[in-house]
């Protein structure tokens, strides 16, 4: 069974007994915690990777958003494989596509500190494992 699918599967099976009510960080803590107990699983890279990490921002515009971000990912040694922006009548959008394989910190760490930087920049700031994405979006 490919990776994407066992995630989706366990993802399903989550927002089945939880509810659509359930927030996406329970979803992704509880899938994150259940694969890991799977064991010994290859990784399919064509369906994501646990080692590069989407990450959303949105809000309203002003300077210093992707500096920001870009700064707490320069400090966690992620590179930046993939940015996009875009300002639509002064709301702002972008996503970034970020590798993990050389992060100083673990992934819910680096996710914190996106998390209490965008509440410093006055933006939302989703981060979440590439194959956990795929898999949760495809619900």
């Amino acid at each position: 069974m490919a990776n994407e699918d066992l995630i989706y599967r366990i993802t399903r099976a989550v927002y089945d007994r939880l509810g659509s009510t359930v927030d996406d960080t329970t979803v992704e803590q509880l899938v994150t915690d259940i694969y890991k107990q799977v064991g010994d699983v290859r990784v399919d890279t064509t369906d994501g990777s646990s080692a590069r990490m989407i990450i959303s921002v949105f809000g309203l515009d002003h300077p210093g958003i992707v500096a920001g971000v870009s700064q707490i990912l320069a400090e966690a040694s992620c590179s930046i494989i993939d940015i996009n922006q875009t300002v639509v009548q002064g709301k702002f959008a972008m996503v970034i596509i970020a590798d993990t394989t050389r992060a100083r910190e673990s992934t819910t760490e680096l996710k914190d500190r996106l998390r209490s930087e965008g509440q410093k920049l006055g933006v939302r700031i989703y981060a979440q494992r590439e194959d956990l994405f795929n898999a949760m979006h495809r619900i």
